[in-house]
């Protein structure tokens, strides 16, 4: 990646997690309060370097590394969450198939037994 892409990729990338932060705890002060604290920064270098083109400086190099490692994190934690859900959901599919089933079952056997009460 060349220098030019690093700032406006590492500024997405901050948004995001801003943006999922905020969506998991309800306050956007808090969500940069808790990024800040996780890539070791403050909120208020965040702010800069999300608001103001040259009034920050660029991200030392741990610092990015800190940004992508919490960010391969939230997305393993999404991805883990959402198998989690799809898991939950054929689980209830299941159930709710089998009970289909069984009624399927149950007004098969009362047409047959109609059908024969019929023919007597």
């Amino acid at each position: 990646m060349s220098t030019i892409e690093f700032t406006p990729t590492t500024k997405d990338v901050l948004r995001d997690l801003i943006e999922k932060e905020t969506n998991r705890v309800g306050s956007r002060t808090l969500a940069f309060e808790n990024v800040a604290r996780t890539i070791g920064a403050s909120s208020s270098w965040i702010r800069k370097f999300l608001t103001y083109e040259d009034r920050v400086a660029e991200p030392r190099m741990t610092l990015f590394q800190n940004i992508a490692a919490y960010y391969e994190s939230v997305c393993s934690r999404i991805e883990h969450e959402q198998q989690v859900e799809r898991d939950k959901s054929a689980r209830l599919l299941g159930k709710l198939n089998a009970i289909n089933t069984s009624f399927d079952r149950m007004v098969e056997r009362e047409t047959q037994a109609e059908a024969v009460g019929e023919g007597e």
